[in-house]
């Protein structure tokens, strides 16, 4: 190798003149696709001397600028206000449009020109507020507005990058999604809480009835402890115990095991006596148990004529006691010192379910009396009504039945004539009429209830009679809003 010859390629190797591209770099660019279409605007904004926005608007569109969120480039500037169209696409071509209060340079097939030489130069056509210049596809410049410096050229658009997948063995599916151990745990507790529901509705649940059902603090006091029975006394411990050699003998049949005259041991009578004593116990304790039983179902049962049954029987206790027992058959109010009649347990004595204070019959049922005097009856005082056949409808802006308040009033009734009858045992004499007005509300309660009229000369029937019916519910209401009515109650004693 001589000192002329430097380090050539290897052999071999083909050289290339420099500045030219390599093979590989040339077969990218021809197979590379060239996009077609029109060229598009590309717009970068500048602030502070910094590049703080660049964007490729692809769509040939109108391009606008301002204060408002909703332009393509916020632009703080009066020369914009809220929204300005800078570049404006008309047809197929672009406008710049630009005021005197802008400032820049655009490049035009004639050449560079400032925005103020296009102004003065008449190049520009004034279109009132703003002046335009048309642009073309190779055109480029910059517009000043305020601090904000905008570079625009116009450039062929570059193809869409597609977006990037992941392979299909990495992709998951619906059930890959699936926290399995999540799931195992809701469906294992669905099942547990719909077994339980299940056990719950069909289980056969033991119901105490009878004597059973009576708390055992109240049992407590009724029924007598059974006394444990006492231990026999072991006589025939000092006796010696029989032997093979001499075996006892059985009496036979027609013999007596002991003579009749013959009296038995000491243990044996302390024996009979507490069995007796237990056995009898007993008795009572079950006939204490058994009397309990039926005194309390007696109460409660309607067809036994129970006071308690008919003191229920108008459902929830909502008025004063007086009134609530005077419901019940066989119950009275005491006002002096003669008692009235009592009702015995349902199912005791022969027929008369009453008796006097004075004659009560044994709770045994064996129908003796204690000899303390005779019954004492009381008179019974009835009272007699008659009301109206209408009801007077006074006022008010719904619309309501006049029939319906007739209906109430006779259901209610009775209810009516225990407040008068309550007063006509003090005056015996106490007679008159007594005129309600009450109004009925939409929901069917009645909000108030006055007596307009009470000849009685009795406050006690009237303020009786007004909280009775201040208690009617009428079902259904009045349609379109309350009601006011007006009804006439005349009292008079039975003869």
């Amino acid at each position: 190798m001589s000192a002329n010859e430097g380090p050539g390629p290897h052999a071999g190797q083909a050289t290339r003149a420099p500045g030219r591209p390599g093979a590989m770099t040339m077969a990218m660019q021809a197979v590379q696709v060239k996009p077609t279409g029109p060229k598009v605007l590309r717009i970068g904004v500048i602030q502070g001397g910094k590049i703080i926005e660049e964007r490729i608007v692809r769509k040939r569109e109108t391009v606008t600028v301002g204060g408002s969120e909703r332009n393509h480039f916020v632009v703080a500037s009066q020369a914009v206000g809220g929204r300005f169209e800078l570049f404006q696409l008309v047809g197929s071509d672009y406008i710049l449009n630009f005021t005197d209060q802008m400032t820049g340079r655009v490049g035009l097939p004639a050449g560079v020109q400032s925005l103020e030489q296009l102004r003065t130069s008449g190049a520009a056509r004034n279109a009132g507020a703003h002046f335009q210049v048309k642009l073309t596809d190779n055109s480029r410049g910059k517009v000043v507005i305020g601090d904000t410096t905008l570079l625009f050229q116009f450039v062929t658009p570059p193809p869409v990058q597609p977006r990037p997948q992941l392979p299909a063995a990495a992709r998951g599916g619906f059930a890959k999604s699936i926290d399995w151990m999540f799931t195992a745990f809701v469906m294992f507790s669905f099942m547990s809480h719909f077994g339980l529901v299940v056990y719950l509705e069909n289980a056969d649940w033991p119901i105490d009835e009878g004597i059973n059902v009576i708390p055992d603090r109240f049992a407590d006091l009724i029924l007598v402890p059974e006394r444990p029975p006492e231990p026999e006394p072991d006589d025939n411990s000092n006796q010696p115990a029989p032997t093979a050699e001499a075996p006892q003998e059985k009496p036979s049949k027609g013999q007596d095991a002991e003579p009749k005259g013959a009296e038995k041991p000491a243990g044996e009578t302390a024996a009979e006596k507490a069995a007796a004593v237990a056995d009898s116990t007993a008795r009572m304790a079950e006939e204490a148990a058994s009397a309990a039983e039926a005194l309390l179902l007696g109460a409660l049962s309607a067809e036994g004529g129970g006071a308690l049954a008919d003191v229920l029987a108008g459902g929830a206790v909502t008025g004063n006691a007086e009134d609530v027992l005077a419901q019940a058959a066989g119950v009275g109010v005491a006002t002096d010192s003669s008692g009235g009649t009592l009702r015995t347990r349902a199912g005791g004595g022969t027929g008369d379910r009453t008796s006097g204070l004075g004659g009560l019959a044994a709770s045994a049922g064996a129908g003796k009396t204690v000899g303390e005097g005779g019954a004492i009856t009381e008179k019974a005082v009835k009272g007699r009504l008659n009301a109206g056949k209408d009801a007077d409808m006074e006022g008010g802006s719904g619309d309501f039945d006049s029939k319906l308040v007739v209906a109430q009033f006779k259901a209610r009734m009775r209810a009516i004539q225990i407040c008068y009858e309550q007063q006509l045992r003090r005056n015996p004499g106490l007679q008159g009429k007594v005129t309600v007005q009450f109004t009925i509300e939409q929901s069917g309660s009645v909000s108030k209830a006055t007596a307009t009229e009470n000849s009685t000369n009795d406050p006690a029937v009237a303020a009786c009679v007004t909280d009775t019916v201040k208690r009617f519910r009428f079902n259904p209401g009045p349609e379109g809003g309350s009601v006011t009515f007006s009804y006439p109650i005349v009292f008079a004693p039975q003869g």
